[in-house]
């Protein structure tokens, strides 16, 4: 969406304001400080670098010794599966002279190829694993029957090859050749990639590029013939086919724009329907493989079964011992005679030697594996594993050469490491045979086919892929090939992403007609998609009703910083890249939704067509310039608002410095319906259904395109974030495609106890709750203040229309009205859309801080969330068919919370029944009835009392509790130092308080959330026992609860018409006396007054019916509140009378009992005798039951913390390294392209208030240290000088970033480009396209230094006429 608009619309004549007196000069700038959402994230940003620059190290070193490993083992593991070959063992450990040979036995033989088929198993293993639970516990499309004979078909040719080079031809190899055979399996590729990839990956491919594609082709052929035509084995001479045969796994891959197989690949390759297919194949594969293993190694094929026990154990190795004798002729005594004797042994195998070379392959090839796709999620994929992995082969051969050398020139050299029996097989016994020998075998050809390898698998060098993209995304086959895991890794790589162009995935094949004319007509439609409709659109969706000053500060500050942050991005496109965007390009606007914006007060009203503006829209328009003045440290002058007339209210459009705009929807609540919900409905259907669906020069298909890549960031108007936030966002929907709506970090924000409960409170639901739900499941609310929102997903069937409804009966306006953020996400939910929670994404907002305004605003959360979860439950098989992320296990992990939630004030109160047993040492009776008093009282109160007096009372009890729950801390703690910490109840609290110290410190930037926890302990009656009830017993209250507006009421004083009272209209208003008056198109006209028709049209209710929904929502409330009584009732008698029981009905606990010693005086007898603590079962069942819980938590909490740390990695650019001298031209475009966001955001920055405007001044962010303090205090000095300067200098207008950044680029002047992290080949490069810029700006009649003619979108619909200053405004043209 376009950010330009008409000339006059931000290059104007401003009114001149006279200049304040001297007496009122002085200034207050804004302080250079970070806010609550930029703290601390410089020393982030540093600990993430430093952290980056050792995660490339270990990934390469990690990749690249697992790869060489992987390979060796494998090698080592087939070599010993030759029985025909004798091994010449060491004889120094056996205490026998001469020469020593081994036999392998049949058992050992049998072991070996039982580790190979296990070896190969393990990749498949974990395949039909994810597949087994995708399968069971997510909704995939069922694969047709093409699908599975074309998979079938290659994996099974490519296993049937991997079976004849590891059982015929890699036994009958030396460890050296062997070893090279590793980069000869990618005939298949290099023939398809000359035929199709060539095309892709080198855009302008001339004769030279085709000729490296044929060269390595022609250079994988040759192994073909050159090894076949040297060697008498059959096994040899037969190599071509298991070579060609193993390359067949990876021809998908290749075969990427080729249009004659186009229509084979998308009917093959899907996102997740071949887990279907992976879940026969896998174990088809075992099988096949294990088969052949058999039948190549020539057993007898029951022995392999018959002995399998007996080969995995201990079992006797044939040794045979060969001494040679000189005996003197006895006869003339000159000649010698030379007699070889042999004699037999036997000696014991080591069993371990299989396992451990078992084990050592297994894990080197998955370490391979997930070390590699960590590589890519995190972008480092060039330097830790395209690097690593393609160095692999040649050190694998290196390293397998000089092993098997060594054991051929020492045989004991590696005693320690390889049994002495087993083989190593060498090229030649010396070096002088090793060099003939690698003549003879032409091994010189060798690089070739390295290079060969290189040339096919460079588009690893090249990734495409989003950050921290899935798996699917990632590679062709969902797993790899354990036992050619280099090769495998770097050409299951994908080529192209899944989604671009012909592979349109969400587009069904049409059942009927020409299969290739559908095929045709498809690729021609994905081809009418331009570039513009994959470019984000982050649209802002702002509500707001009566937000006080401050927290709008916050709000439109976090605006300002990202229209410019936008700002940066579009200069770096135009200017610096060419017209080419970054990876993080969006374009941006603000819609604000404004509740109840109008004075409708007759008393205060003189037009009903022209009412007064409210104080809040007010403090919005006149907060604006503030906010800009706070983030530039400058007088910012944005231009007054265009105002316009609408169906619904009024509109004010904003230009902001960045040249985003900013629109705020003032809402007549008598023209249209208000609250929070209606508004979302409202932006819902203008933005989408209005601004996409009725383009009509659109086609469907870029209407689909354009939906995917629009994104609807919802936030509450006191929301403070930084731009990055949205950024983590949006990299998760791109990374994501079912994806439908993402949240941040949510922090709590204010003054007093309240707030620091809710820092713990909302810690510990993030650190722990919502990460849980991301990694097993889905998060079930992504919450209004912070939100970002797909546009599809929000177009699904079922989602948007069903968002309407309007609540006619009680439930149902417990659950639409009271929490609309939670049951929109519950619709999201039930139509297949995945909602996640990025930890990184921080954002602020300002909390209840008075007690009474806290349990109001959880009034209203707690039946819609329990309503919401509880609609969920009720229809889980749907959800479950429906939705990918959600199963059946995760189903009865909420079953399992909302059984706790229900039954959490009885498990409170019987805790602190036993808290004050324990604690204060009275009887059980007591201590229940001094709890069942007080919550006695509350219950009537909540049925008789107004709420202002439930509240009073609830504080009260509160605040007692508080007392009591200190003296249960405190006695506690003296317990478990009687008892000892493995006593149940002091293992039980010590688990849980070290669970949470873990979970703060794997979140040290909110470790100081932690001390919050006493408060949080404290409390923890009030929140979890005393405010249920309040909720429950209060649901039939559907106020807001928070932020309600004062009544104006009529003192009988004033007249109603008195002229003296009403207020001016907001068209006339004061604040906005120098806006322009504009008006929308009739076409949006037309929109607006049908949609409010159809929808939006205001409420109005009978009394009668009025009357009939508070007597429906009574009766909701009394229903549920009997059963909520009845139920923790129930529940609390049957635990207590159980508790009465306890010296009959207990448990003895296992661990640290006490030991006693009695002595007898009258019978003289000393008796010895063990006391265990006892432990009642009802007490047993709540350490599983919450036990279960914290565990799943607890470890869903650290996968969480790996994804939220390969994001900020992903994220985070490392520019320490520089090496001006060896940095080539195409890293130098690389490193300004890099850096051209960075260096707009500097040039279009206004300088702060007292800086000098001079072009070689530091910017305000390119401050020096100076080395004398004495400056800085005579600076201070200059303070009165410089405010006369000041007032009587001409002042620059840096009210325009874009006018800032083209004065600068522009300038003659040199720019500073000391602080700069460019290299000095980059600055240069720098200059020139500056030098270019400037000449054709210097040819363009329009253009000069300091200003550049605006950018009008083609299809602008802007129409002014000046003799009435009305301007037509459209959005229409944003596509």
């Amino acid at each position: 969406m376009s950010a330009d608009y008409e000339s006059d619309y931000f290059m104007r004549s401003r009114k001149v304001r006279d200049k304040p007196p001297l007496w009122d000069s002085f200034q207050d700038p804004p302080a250079k400080r970070t806010s609550g959402s930029d703290a601390d994230w410089k020393k982030l940003q540093f600990f993430m670098k430093v952290f980056k620059l050792f995660a490339y190290i270990l990934v390469f070193g990690v990749v690249l010794a697992s790869s060489v490993a992987a390979k060796l083992v494998y090698l080592y593991m087939a070599g010993n599966t030759n029985g025909e070959r004798e091994v010449q063992m060491c004889s120094k450990y056996l205490l026998l002279d001469g020469q020593v040979m081994a036999m392998r036995s049949k058992l050992e033989q049998i072991a070996w190829v039982w580790a190979l088929i296990f070896a190969f198993a393990a990749p498949e293993l974990f395949t039909f694993l994810r597949a087994l639970r995708i399968s069971m516990f997510k909704r995939e499309q069922r694969p047709s029957g093409l699908e599975v004979a074309l998979a079938t078909l290659f994996e099974l040719l490519h296993v049937v090859g991997l079976a004849l080079l590891t059982f015929t031809v890699l036994p009958q190899l030396d460890l050296t050749r062997g070893a090279m055979l590793g980069c000869c399996v990618c005939f298949v590729p290099s023939l398809l990639n000359l035929l199709t990839g060539t095309r892709v990956q080198w855009k302008s491919a001339d004769i030279f590029v085709y000729a490296l594609s044929v060269l390595a082709m022609i250079s994988q052929a040759t192994v073909f013939f050159i090894w076949p035509a040297m060697s008498a084995q059959l096994e040899v001479q037969l190599l071509a086919i298991p070579l060609l045969l193993v390359s067949f796994r990876w021809w998908e891959n290749y075969a990427n724009t080729h249009e004659t197989i186009a229509y084979i690949i998308r009917t093959i390759r899907f996102t997740r329907s071949r887990y279907h297919t992976y879940l026969y194949l896998a174990p088809l594969k075992i099988i096949v493989f294990g088969l052949m293993g058999f039948l190549l190694h020539g057993q007898d094929f029951r022995e392999y079964f018959k002995l399998f026990l007996k080969a995995w154990q201990t079992h006797l190795i044939r040794l045979t011992s060969k001494d040679t004798l000189n005996l003197a002729d006895t006869i003339n005594g000159s000649s010698l005679i030379t007699a070889t004797t042999s004699s037999q042994f036997s000696l014991q195998s080591n069993p371990n030697a299989v396992i451990y070379a078992l084990l050592s392959q297994v894990g080197a090839a998955y370490l391979c594996h997930i070390f590699g796709k960590f590589a890519c999620k995190i972008k480092i994929q060039n330097f830790s594993y395209a690097l690593p992995l393609n160095l692999a082969t040649p050190v694998t051969v290196c390293v397998a050469t000089w092993l098997s050398q060594l054991r051929a020139a020492d045989l004991c050299s590696l005693h320690g490491l390889v049994p002495d029996y087993l083989s190593l097989q060498p090229l030649g016994q010396n070096l002088q045979q090793l060099g003939s020998l690698s003549l003879d075998y032409a091994l010189w050809l060798w690089p070739l086919w390295w290079l060969a390898q290189l040339w096919t698998c460079l588009h690893i060098w090249r990734p495409r892929n989003d950050k921290n993209a899935p798996t699917e995304k990632l590679y062709v086959c969902p797993w790899y090939c354990g036992l050619l895991v280099d090769q495998c890794s770097m050409m299951n790589r994908r080529i192209l992403d899944w989604t671009d162009e012909y592979l349109a995935f969400k587009s069904d094949l049409t059942a009927h007609g020409d299969a290739k004319i559908d095929m045709a007509a498809d690729i021609h439609a994905s081809r009418n998609i331009q570039e513009k409709d994959k470019i984000p659109q982050l649209i802002v969706c702002a509500t707001m009703w009566h937000e006080t000053e401050e927290e709008m500060m916050e709000f439109l500050k976090s605006i300002v910083r990202l229209d410019e942050d936008q700002c940066a991005r579009r200069m770096a496109k135009t200017h610096l890249n060419g017209g080419k965007a970054d990876d993080e390009y969006y374009e941006l606007e603000t819609n604000i939704f404004f509740d109840d914006a109008f004075v409708l007060d007759e008393r205060h009203c003189q037009n009903k067509r022209n009412p007064p503006l409210n104080e809040y829209v007010k403090t919005l328009i006149r907060t604006i310039d503030k906010a800009a003045f706070e983030i530039y440290g400058v007088n910012i002058k944005i231009k007054p608002p265009l105002k316009i007339e609408t169906p619904y209210g009024g509109r004010l459009v904003w230009t902001l410095p960045g040249r985003t705009k900013m629109v705020a929807h003032l809402k007549n609540k008598d023209k249209i319906r208000h609250k929070k919900r209606w508004s979302q409905v409202m932006y819902m259907y203008y933005l989408l259904g209005f601004r996409i669906m009725e383009t009509e020069q659109l086609s469907a298909r870029r209407k689909a395109v354009i939906a995917e890549n629009t994104f609807l960031l919802a936030l509450d108007g006191d929301i403070d974030f930084q731009p990055r936030a949205v950024q983590l966002l949006i990299d998760r929907m791109k990374a994501i495609d079912e994806l439908g709506a993402a949240c941040g970090r949510i922090h709590p924000v204010g003054r007093g106890p309240m707030v620091w409960y809710q820092k713990f409170e909302y810690a510990i639901g993030h650190w722990l709750q919502k990460a849980t739900e991301h990694v097993i499941g889905c998060v079930l609310c992504s919450p209004g203040c912070f939100s970002l929102f797909r546009a599809s997903a929000l177009m699904e069937n079922s989602v948007m229309k069903r968002y309407t409804l309007v609540s006619s009966e009680a439930m149902k306006m417990v659950q639409y009205d009271q929490g609309e953020d939670r049951w929109l996400c519950t619709l999201l939910l039930k139509q297949g859309s995945r909602v996640e929670y990025c930890a990184a994404s921080d954002a602020f907002t300002h909390s209840p801080e008075y007690f009474n305004e806290f349990y109001n605003q959880r009034r209203r959360w707690v039946p819609s969330t329990i309503a919401n979860i509880f609609d969920i439950l009720s229809d889980a098989s749907t959800v479950v068919k429906k939705n990918n992320s959600i199963s059946t296990l995760y189903i009865m992990y909420q079953a399992m919370l909302m059984i706790g939630t229900v039954l959490a004030p009885g498990t409170i109160f019987l805790m602190m029944v036993g808290a004050l047993v324990a604690v204060f040492s009275i009887n059980i009776w007591t201590a229940f009835l001094w709890n069942f008093f007080p919550i006695l009282i509350f219950l009537l109160s909540c049925v008789y009392l107004k709420q202002k007096f439930q509240l009073l009372i609830a504080f009260v009890i509160s605040a007692i509790y508080c007392l009591v729950m200190m003296a249960v801390l405190i006695g506690i703690i003296v317990q478990m130092l009687e008892d000892g910490p493995l006593a149940p109840a002091s293992l039980f609290f010590l688990l849980v308080a070290v669970q949470i110290t873990i979970s703060g410190l794997m979140h040290p930037q909110e470790f100081l959330a932690l001390f919050c926890g006493v408060i949080y302990y404290i409390t923890i009656p009030s929140m979890y026992m005393l405010l249920m009830i309040y909720s429950v017993f209060n649901m039939n209250d559907v106020t807001w609860g928070t932020r309600e507006a004062p009544v104006l009421r009529d003192d009988g004083e004033e007249s109603p018409n008195d002229p003296d009272n009403y207020l001016p209209g907001w068209l006339n208003d004061s604040l906005l006396i120098d806006s322009e008056l504009g008006e929308i198109t009739l076409v949006e006209q037309r929109f607006w007054k049908d949609l409010i028709r159809q929808y939006l049209k205001p409420l109005e209710l009978s009394k009668e019916q009025k009357q009939t929904m508070a007597d429906d929502l009574k009766e909701l409330r009394n229903m549920f509140a009997f059963a909520f009584v009845m139920v923790n009732a129930i529940f609390v008698l049957i635990v207590f009378l159980l508790q009465l029981k306890k010296d009959y009905l207990h448990l003895k606990w296992p661990i640290d009992p006490t030991d006693f010693v009695s002595f007898d005086r009258d019978n003289l007898q000393v008796g010895i005798y063990r006391q265990y603590k006892e432990l009642d079962p009802i007490g047993l069942l709540f350490v599983i039951f919450f036990g279960i819980i914290l565990v799943i938590q607890f470890i869903a909490m650290f996968f969480h913390r790996f994804g939220t740390m390969s994001q900020l990695l992903a994220t985070i650019q490392l520019d320490w390294f520089r090496s001006n001298s060896q940095l080539s031209d195409e890293d130098a475009v690389l490193e300004l392209n890099g850096s051209a966001v960075h260096i707009a955001r500097r040039l279009q920055r206004p300088k702060r208030l007292f800086d000098d405007d001079d072009a070689d001044s530091h910017h305000y962010d390119e401050l020096e240290v100076d080395q004398d303090n004495h400056r800085e205090s005579m600076a201070r000095r200059q303070t009165i000088f410089r405010l006369h300067e000041t007032r009587n200098k001409q002042q620059s207008d840096y009210s325009d970033l874009v006018r800032n950044f083209e004065r600068r680029f522009f300038s003659e002047d040199e720019l500073n480009m000391k602080n700069l992290p460019l290299s000095r080949k980059s600055i240069k490069l720098f200059q020139e396209r500056r030098s270019v810029a400037k000449t054709n700006a210097a040819g363009t009649p329009t253009l000069n230094a300091s200003r550049r003619p605006p950018q009008v979108p083609p299809l602008a619909k802007k129409v002014s006429f000046i003799n009435n200053n009305v301007q037509i405004y459209d959005n229409e043209s944003q596509y």
